[in-house]
């Protein structure tokens, strides 16, 4: 049987890449490196590893203070970028033995 029902559709305003380029951002005194999962016009979504000490400093840290302000600077096509960034939404996970895989999305006002 057949649906009249559309896919939904998405949602957002900005449609986001695919894009694979590595970061580097500090949240308290702690230098985090990272890599891309995605870019849009309003921001990109990070994937990092970090020891358990790390993503417990790390968590208290974003958690205590809503759109934490940063620096990112990432590489793109041979040219380095540093910008303001606002921490938008973050999760920290462990798979149980290794380290903790943190997901951060940051909104910076001028991606080029």
């Amino acid at each position: 049987m057949m649906s009249d029902k559309k896919p939904s559709e998405e949602k957002r305003q900005y449609e986001r890449l695919q894009v694979d380029f590595p970061v580097v951002y500090k949240v308290g005194s702690n230098t985090l490196t990272g890599t891309t999962v995605n870019v849009s016009n309003q921001g990109i979504l990070v994937e990092s590893s970090l020891s358990a000490k790390t993503a417990s400093v790390v968590f208290k840290i974003l958690n205590r203070k809503p759109e934490y302000r940063l620096e990112v600077e990432y590489s793109y096509r041979g040219r380095t970028f540093l910008r303001d960034a606002q921490v938008k939404h973050f999760h920290i996970d462990s798979s149980g033995s290794g380290p903790y895989r943190l997901r951060i999305g940051f909104w910076i006002p001028k991606i080029e």
